[in-house]
């Protein structure tokens, strides 16, 4: 196809999703892709800039969700964005296969262990095909170090790692919706409670690869252990020869206030596997991957491990500008500094609304839990939304407020004064109890 052609077939695509209307839009939703997620707005997001949601209908939304933490950066940040247009403008291959070297995998890499402290970096796609390259990686270091024909992994109860089938087995045995008619599951996986270091160390086998923990549970309810909980978990699979894994998806890259949030307890809860992704792209596309030793590392062979897109030219150019810009935004420090503040205006909000349980969170990862004397979490996300924000629940009776990293005062002002708004408001919502304290 020559420039010209394209030219003109690219504004005519272009054309076809402006013209296309909101009910159009949600009709071809409805009857052409799978209705594995339920829908909880009929007005398409057609633009978006930094914590800034622009809908078919006219109306401008607030992400506090981040979709997911995938963007920290906001929506669209200029720094990934020049840097894409010139990759594409200079012609640079978008993939290649992983049997070809390319200058952007190698610079993400050689960034992404620089900044991490680890010394090599295995790439993948979507988040969870990071859990599922540990524990591949977990299973083969059981298997040629420690000679077990049938390694276990310890996980904990309310975790969240993803929605493939290995893992599926993870969610609480009472999400029937994400477990029921996925059966039978791979053996070799073993549920403790969370924040218990004690019964991971009863849990401990000989056969034993690994202990796969999130060090904050974000689908899981925002679940926050105790000051200590991951330096006693690594201390003990150091003395048994366990793997620690903790999964970092959503909390990583400055998400707590830390790069990521095992730093908040120091070198000692380093990790020996750790995965990562969602906001390593920017939110511009699917990267991530898994961190560790060159030991732990060389157990991949070619041929034992590998992606067709994972650590793709694509990849490696977005992930390089989105760690650029996680820098000179001391993305880290805004999230602490903008996390407490918003921490504490939640409390005040909590004191004179009944139906706040607690309020908890770290950095810009935080939750709010609902007394159950009432209307769920769902309700007030539907509320929320009327007013012109996203703040999602979770597990029914927690409110994740997860925005992005770059959101100004005055934009987090504008979302905690809705939040509160919804929480003292006369309404059905605040009924069980009794509306807003005096």
């Amino acid at each position: 196809m020559n420039r010209e052609t394209a030219r003109q077939e690219a504004h005519r695509l272009l054309e076809s999703a402006q013209r296309l209307s909101a009910d159009q839009a949600i009709d071809f939703l409805n009857a052409t892709v799978a209705h594995n997620y339920r829908l909880l707005s009929d007005d398409p997001v057609i633009k978006a800039e930094g914590p800034w949601l622009h809908t078919a209908r006219g109306r401008t939304i607030f992400d506090g969700v981040s979709a997911y933490s995938a963007a920290n950066l906001g929506h669209g940040h200029p720094l990934i964005k020049e840097t894409l247009k010139g990759f594409l403008d200079a012609g640079y291959p978008t993939v290649l296969g992983r049997f070809m070297p390319d200058p952007w995998l190698a610079l993400f890499a050689r960034k992404l262990t620089h900044m991490t402290g680890f010394d090599m970096f295995l790439p993948a796609n979507g988040g969870v095909e990071a859990p599922e390259a540990a524990i591949k990686l977990a299973r083969r270091f059981a298997h040629r170090e420690k000679g077990v024909s049938a390694p276990e992994i310890i996980y904990a109860d309310h975790c969240f790692h993803g929605r493939t089938l290995t893992v599926t087995q993870m969610f609480d045995e009472e999400d029937q919706t994400a477990r029921a008619g996925f059966g039978p599951f791979a053996p070799g996986f073993v549920r403790v409670p969370f924040d218990d270091v004690r019964a991971i160390e009863r849990a401990l086998t000989p056969n034993t690869a690994a202990v796969f923990l999130e060090p904050i549970q974000g689908e899981g309810g925002i679940n926050i252990p105790r000051p200590g909980y991951l330096s006693a978990v690594r201390a003990l699979c150091r003395e048994h020869n366990v793997l620690a894994i903790w999964d970092e998806i959503q909390t990583g890259f400055g998400r707590t206030g830390r790069l990521f949030a095992w730093e908040h307890e120091g070198e000692k809860a380093r990790p020996d596997v750790l995965c990562v992704g969602k906001s390593a792209s920017g939110g511009f596309a699917p990267v991530s991957g898994i961190l560790a030793s060159r030991r732990l590392m060389d157990h991949f062979e070619p041929g034992s491990h590998g992606s067709t897109f994972g650590g793709s030219p694509m990849a490696g150019v977005l992930g390089l500008a989105a760690l650029t810009a996680i820098e000179l935004e001391r993305l880290p420090e805004q999230a602490a500094e903008k996390g407490a503040y918003a921490l504490a205006r939640l409390r005040e909000v909590a004191r004179k609304a009944p139906r706040i349980k607690e309020v908890r969170g770290m950095g810009l990862m935080l939750g709010i839990e609902l007394n159950r004397n009432g209307p769920d979490g769902h309700e007030f996300t539907r509320r929320l939304l009327e007013l012109g924000a996203i703040v999602k629940d979770t597990h029914h009776w927690v409110l994740r407020f997860t925005p992005p990293l770059v959101a100004t005062r005055d934009e987090l002002d504008f979302v905690l004064g809705l939040i509160e708004q919804v929480f003292t408001e006369k309404s059905r919502l605040n009924a069980g109890g009794a509306f807003a304290r005096a």
